[in-house]
């Protein structure tokens, strides 16, 4: 979306002020900066206040006008992980637009709005779980053309070739290492080839 819109999510708010994520929360739980929760639980900041707080405090906030990344939805029933993920992304060399699912059910509805260019997914969650998630998104013709990771505390030669007849691009282990986290996105977000590859997981243990 677009950085002028009237409503922030917290990542977006940060890349506006040029902080870090951790640094819009801080803000937020000290009572400087006012939010709100969604129905969901997720943070949202109106753009009116946070240039009310960016004048206060004397914060140029980044051109509105630059481009727009390109959308990338995580997917994570536990609110640790999301928070890890994203700030970890904000730390990407590219511009991206990071929006954040507690689950499969918020995720769909998201994803359907969206289009987001990546789907960083859980694969165990309860209700409706990754696996169904892929599904999903793979066969509907407003969002198959997401690419998937998926992050797995279990990864199983059984749960990777699920994933993979899924529609799943790419299987990673938790926890996940920053380099091998930027380096599947990078290979994620290149246009696609005729031929998708096998999802491995990485070398990285269980979480």
């Amino acid at each position: 979306m677009a950085a002028d819109k009237s409503v922030l999510t917290t990542f977006e708010a940060a890349k506006l002020c040029n902080v870090s994520y951790n640094t819009i929360k801080n803000w937020i739980k000290r009572g400087m900066l006012e939010a709100y929760r969604t129905a969901g639980g997720h943070l949202r900041i109106k753009r009116e206040e946070l240039e009310r707080f960016a004048r206060e405090h004397s914060i140029p906030l980044a051109d509105s006008g630059r481009a727009v990344g390109r959308r990338v939805l995580i997917v994570d029933d536990e609110e640790a992980i999301r928070e890890v993920l994203v700030e970890l992304l904000s730390q990407y060399p590219e511009r991206l637009e990071v929006y954040t699912a507690a689950d499969g059910f918020e995720a769909g509805s998201l994803v359907e709005s969206l289009r987001p260019d990546l789907i960083v997914l859980d694969l165990v969650m309860p209700g409706l779980d990754g696996f169904k998630v892929c599904q999903r998104v793979r066969a509907s013709d407003r969002t198959k053309h997401a690419r998937i990771l998926v992050l797995t505390g279990f990864p199983s030669e059984q749960n990777i070739q699920r994933v993979s007849s899924m529609g799943a691009d790419s299987c990673l282990a938790k926890p996940i290492d920053r380099k091998v986290l930027f380096d599947s996105v990078a290979t994620l977000l290149k246009p696609k080839g005729k031929v998708r590859k096998q999802v491995r997981p990485s070398a990285k243990g269980r979480s």
